[in-house]
């Protein structure tokens, strides 16, 4: 008995390794697939681990073959062969629907904000394309922004109900094509309708829109800012400096030109519009006579002010349809930004289209608009922005923000009118202001608001409405209706540069690697039990 006992020992001894070889076998075949997966090649290290996986399973089927085969054939293995067919149909089936869903193309934007979504200027502009447009996008393989092309792409067709068609060129396995359409670079996006074409280099819903704003009007709209009395910079990029919104302007299709008064003398004849803003010195009678005579002859206006400017005489220029800036700072402890009651935020709008559907507004160090009780005939006044109710006020003593009875004028406060004088008025339907009738005779134009920082770098671009509030307001008085609306989002760039291995790692960790180990950690408990 004796013998037979030392005889099983090392058999007793083989059995109780048998179980770790396999295990070790397994997760050295799985290191060699995953770092394999990751590196893009059957490297060394790969190589190495597949021969220690078969190695170490060799060994653990050759001490028992028998147990071995039982062990793969017993009900509990059975079971887990069965659950690792479900998860493969269950992924096979997953694979599938998102074949189809590429296929058959439809998207449901659930974000609050409508992130994924396409803008209403964007719709309105290929809603309105007078002939087909093809897009050709022009991409080597490896070039990160090719998916968001394709997908906006994707969608500028759909919403289009197939007006704009597109395709996409991979400039490397063609490396003529792009040559042939006269692209010099790398994921150009190349618009063409007819026999006009437009190109940009930025694959993003703003540009692209640009882009075929300019394809349907190629002649850009002019539009003169006036200098010399310290108005705002057009070109700083600083928070205070208007550069943000200068690029806003010449992205709806206009050409932004300074333009000093006193020495030119006139507004030039091609002009489509003034703009003035933050005027900080009066300015000259023969400026204000130039202006009178501008707006005379079928001019457009749009006027930004501040308060309690007395050295500026920019609010004559009102006289003319009777308004009148409030002489004083704009104040509501309770819709102010970050609680500065300075700085209001505007959400209550009048009926005018230039504020249909927009966002919040922010109005900084604001001043009130006074309308007339009586209006002159052929002027109509809309009033566009308003404090939100009778807890604001305009303080006339800005050493002490605190509502003063008889000196201070009480809210709501008129921060943004729209002005419309017609030659030789007739009586008209009721309508809704901005929506009047379009073949009525409009002698002048104009849209004054009562802060000129509502326009700084510091709030465009931010997810307010102060970008479209001046975009509508130099579309509507312009005289371009089609562009009044909310924009799409210039977006800020953000991007996280991956080696090949790094991005491998990304997307093998988390759709293989992950549900690996959860296998594995299923395994190694199973064993355990059986």
């Amino acid at each position: 008995m004796a013998m037979i006992g030392s005889r099983n020992a090392p058999q007793g001894w083989l059995d109780r390794v048998q179980g770790p070889l396999a295990v070790i076998g397994a997760l050295a075949l799985a290191v060699a697939a995953g770092t394999a997966l990751v590196a893009g090649e059957f490297s060394v290290p790969s190589r190495l681990a597949v021969a220690a996986g078969v190695l170490f399973l060799g060994m653990a089927v050759a001490i028992d073959p028998q147990k071995a085969w039982q062990g793969l054939t017993r009900r509990e293995a059975v079971y887990g062969s069965n659950a690792v067919a479900l998860s493969v149909a269950f992924i096979g089936i997953l694979v599938v629907l998102n074949f189809a869903a590429n296929r058959l193309y439809q998207r449901w934007d659930l974000t609050a904000q409508r992130d994924f979504s396409l803008s209403e200027a964007t719709l309105t502009t290929i809603n309105a394309l007078p002939q087909p447009v093809h897009a050709m996008a022009f991409f080597s393989g490896g070039l990160a922004d090719r998916q968001q092309a394709q997908d906006l792409l994707k969608e500028y067709e759909v919403r289009s109900g197939g007006k704009l068609t597109w395709e996409i060129f991979d400039t490397q396995a063609q490396p003529g094509i792009a040559a042939t359409h006269g692209v010099t670079v790398d994921g150009t996006i190349q618009f063409r309708m007819g026999d006009q074409m437009k190109d940009t280099i930025t694959p993003d819903e703003s540009h692209m829109t640009t882009a075929l704003i300019k394809l349907v009007n190629p002649t850009p709209v002019k539009v003169y800012y006036i200098t010399g009395h310290g108005e705002v910079d057009l070109d700083k990029t600083e928070e205070e400096g208007y550069s943000e919104l200068k690029t806003r302007i010449q992205a709806d299709n206009f050409v932004v030109e300074e333009l000093n008064l006193l020495a030119a003398g006139q507004v030039p004849e091609d002009a489509a519009a003034v703009i003035i803003a933050g005027a900080k010195s009066p300015y000259q009678e023969a400026e204000l006579q130039a202006i009178s005579t501008y707006l005379d002859g079928k001019g457009r206006l749009v006027l930004l002010v501040d308060p309690l400017r007395a050295e500026s005489n920019v609010g004559g220029i009102l006289s003319r349809w009777d308004l009148t800036l409030g002489n004083g700072l704009a104040v509501d402890p309770v819709s102010g930004l970050q609680q500065d009651p300075t700085v209001l935020i505007v959400g209550n709008y009048g009926l005018h289209r230039i504020v249909q559907n927009l966002p919040v507004t922010v109005m900084p160090v604001a001043t009130s608009i006074q309308i007339p009780e009586l209006i002159k005939v052929g002027v109509d006044i809309s009033g566009l922005t308003l404090t939100a109710d009778t807890r604001s006020w305009l303080e006339s003593d800005t050493s002490t923000i605190r509502f003063d009875e008889g000196s201070d004028k009480k809210g709501p406060l008129t921060l943004g009118v729209a002005v419309e004088e017609v030659e030789n008025p007739q009586p008209q339907e009721e309508t809704l202001p901005g929506f009047e009738d379009p073949n009525k005779r409009v002698k002048n134009r104009a849209v004054i608001l009562g802060s000129s920082e509502m326009a700084i770098n510091a709030f465009i671009g931010q997810g307010f409405g102060n970008d479209d509030l001046f975009l509508n307001s130099l579309n509507w008085v312009v005289g371009t209706d089609q562009l009044i609306t909310t924009r799409p989002v210039i977006e800020e760039r953000r991007t996280l540069a991956l080696t090949a291995p790094q991005a491998n790692f990304v997307f093998y960790s988390s759709a293989i690697f992950l549900p690996l180990l959860l296998l594995g950690a299923g395994t190694v408990v199973w064993w355990m039990r059986r």
